[in-house]
């Protein structure tokens, strides 16, 4: 019976141990870029989850690991933060702060793996350290390095070629032809650029980028003869360079046959403008600016909680949380419609974000009902459908409050339509469901956790658009909630990955499904929630 015994456990041994074998593959290394060097960072597929080893971020990142480890629990501690992990749990504290990740951290075998997010959500909130990761081209970028985004698209037209390069932040460049190659050279660490696929034809052989220094290499054809350039200020804080490569054909092509007129110079230059026009190629979209909205303030101060918390102190702290968080994990440009407690106009916000060209827009809310057992989060995109109503008369505005519990009240406004977020409606549905599927993740949602109202403050909106309401603060549960760090943290941390995903989205050009739009009718006004 005991020889059984041992045969049963030997054999069940053996099986976990294939099972975790086949559950763990190598997956492609990520490239960690830091100030002294560039090597790369092995990764590992567990359960379908891209991850990495502990051990291999502890030298990079200078993390120490505690001597008092307890049972599928690890502390890391770098300077004075400590990071708490445990085994198949979420939930990591940094400093205090708790931070929810995609993918629980595992275990085996003493070694411990987290889901390569852990860089860019739980290190990134280290002080004074930069960790930045950078999942399209799988770059991992620490400390004072400037490594700018590099975006290449090669088109034809005819007898032209266009090579147009889009560079984030803008930076310093040379370019230099020699032994009919076109070298260009950024004032960078690094370059994070993922080489575009293309064709190759008589100008341009091959495009490529040098691994050791922050280069891109233009191989030119035998048909190549000459190249001109320019470049542009883009959105962003970018720089658009755009190479136009030209064929000795073309440029002779002034003075391939006798002029007819004898009065005509015997020889005409060429000049952009004699050029066949080139087919526009717009950069390719991307999410590099976030406008976030904390709504209300000064004295406009919202909704009231039981308790006395006023729901534009909400808003700002979140907003500032937030700010905070785009910035370190994600280094996209953040605009605030309000820094301070100060009363904006609900069109100068719309305003703000299109004059500071805004990529998305977030609208930070708290609800309130005249039932204290209301709960829960919403996310709302614009309704250019919920109202049409024509009305006579001038457009002016009348105000209807409903009162609320605690006090403060909510408004409606009678408003006629701007259109600016039209265009945007399809774009702005599916950032709202992106926003509430990663909220419900970490935070309670309500009952109608994805709804579409005509909120003033969304109509203006030259960009996808959503406004979240984050909880009830007439619920004193919920208001006690709104005003804890770990409930603000999961906010931040939802809409700090719904943002990755949608620039994900749009960067591989997904398209939103199309919605069906009922325009309202010319000279009609429309009810809009002020909001």
């Amino acid at each position: 019976m005991q020889s059984h015994l041992v045969c049963t456990s030997l054999l069940t041994f053996s099986l976990l141990t294939v099972n975790q074998a086949e559950s763990q593959t190598t997956a492609a290394p990520l490239t960690l870029i830091t100030a002294e060097r560039q090597a790369l960072l092995p990764t590992v597929t567990i359960d379908g989850e891209r991850m990495v080893a502990l051990s291999d971020l502890a030298t990079p990142f200078g993390l120490a690991f505690g001597s008092e480890q307890q049972t599928s629990r690890l502390t890391i501690i770098k300077g004075e933060t400590v990071l708490v992990l445990t085994a198949n749990d979420g939930i990591v504290s940094v400093g205090g702060r708790l931070v929810s990740l995609p993918t629980p951290p595992v275990e085996r075998d003493g070694a411990w793996f987290v889901p390569i997010d852990f860089i860019g959500q739980a290190l990134a909130l280290i002080p004074n350290q930069r960790a930045e990761l950078r999942r399209r081209s799988d770059l991992v970028v620490v400390g004072n390095v400037l490594v700018p985004q590099v975006v290449a698209r090669y088109s034809r037209d005819g007898s032209q070629s266009r090579l147009r390069i889009v560079i984030t932040p803008t930076s310093d460049y040379d370019l230099e032809l020699a032994d009919n190659r076109l070298i260009l050279t950024l004032e960078a660490d690094a370059l994070d650029l993922v080489v575009p696929e293309f064709a190759p034809d008589g100008k341009l052989t091959e495009l490529r980028l040098d691994e050791n220094q922050p280069r891109l290499t233009l191989d030119l054809g035998e048909d190549f003869s000459r190249y001109t350039t320019s470049d542009n200020p883009a959105l962003g804080g970018s720089t658009e360079l755009i190479i136009d490569l030209h064929t000795a054909e073309l440029a002779n092509s002034a003075n391939s046959s006798p002029s007819s007129d004898p009065e005509s110079p015997a020889e005409a230059s060429v000049t952009e403008t004699d050029l066949p026009s080139l087919s526009i190629l717009s950069a390719p979209p991307s999410i590099r600016a976030i406008a976030i909205d904390p709504g209300h303030g000064g004295e406009d101060t919202g909704t009231r909680g039981p308790g006395g918390t006023l729901e534009k102190d909400i808003t700002l702290s979140v907003a500032r949380l937030l700010q905070g968080a785009i910035e370190r994990q994600l280094g996209l440009r953040v605009i605030l419609t309000r820094t301070s407690d100060t009363t904006i106009a609900l069109d100068e916000r719309a305003a703000f974000a299109n004059n500071n060209r805004a990529d998305l827009f977030i609208s930070l809310h708290v609800n309130a009902s005249v039932r204290e057992t209301a709960t829960g989060a919403e996310v709302f995109h614009l309704s250019l459908n919920e109202y049409n109503e024509a009305s006579p008369g001038s457009f002016g505005l009348s105000s209807q409050p409903i009162p609320v519990v605690g006090g403060g009240s909510r408004s409606l406004d009678i408003v006629p339509w701007d259109l600016a977020q039209l265009r945007f409606a399809d774009q702005s549905a599916r950032w709202a469901e992106i926003l509430s599927d990663e909220l419900s993740r970490r935070i309670p949602m309500s009952q109608r956790g994805l709804q579409q109202a005509p909120f003033r403050v969304l109509v203006g909106t030259n960009m996808p658009a959503a406004l979240i309401e984050m909880g009830y603060i007439s619920n004193p549960v919920q208001e006690t909630q709104l005003n804890s760090n770990t409930f603000q943290s999961n906010v931040v941390q939802g809409l700090i990955r719904s943002i990755v995903r949608y620039r994900e989205e749009v960067e591989r050009g997904v398209q939103p499904p199309i919605r069906k739009l009922n325009l309202p009718a010319e000279n009609s006004q429309t009810r809009s929630v002020v909001r």
